[in-house]
């Protein structure tokens, strides 16, 4: 097996990797919007848009090895991270401001987590193997 083949595999894995924790997050995001937060002004919608947009880069990143959807997933769990943070803060987001930490929290946090990795080092493999 060369160096190169050995490359294109860890990108996959990362890729793969990637995907599962983009899907997760969408899963926790689409059954908390349909249990209930989808009457939440601003938290609701974002709900939403976090559970289609990560179903969609999920499934691209498994079809696709094309570097924007390893950007796109950096970007989404980024961002969701920084949300589910932030709303655990004083100042809360958008008015919300957690108290606790619950099981679908915990999973989030995970899967963000693990899914900005992956797919960070999955970018880092692309932009190392173009140059």
């Amino acid at each position: 097996m060369s160096a190169s083949s050995t490359r294109q595999g860890e990108a996959t894995a990362l890729r793969r990797v990637a995907a599962v924790g983009t899907a997760i997050s969408a899963v926790v995001h689409g059954y908390l919007f349909l249990d209930g937060w989808s009457v939440v002004p601003v938290i609701g919608p974002m709900f939403a848009v976090n559970a289609v947009a990560g179903a969609v880069i999920a499934v691209a990143l498994i079809a696709s090895a094309h570097w924007v959807w390893r950007f796109l997933a950096v970007g989404f769990h980024a961002v969701s991270l920084f949300a589910l943070l932030f709303s655990h803060t004083p100042r809360g987001f958008f008015g919300l401001r957690e108290a606790f930490w619950d099981i679908w929290q915990i999973m989030a946090l995970v899967s963000e987590s693990v899914g900005l990795i992956a797919a960070g080092l999955a970018l880092l493999a692309w932009w190392r193997a173009r140059r």
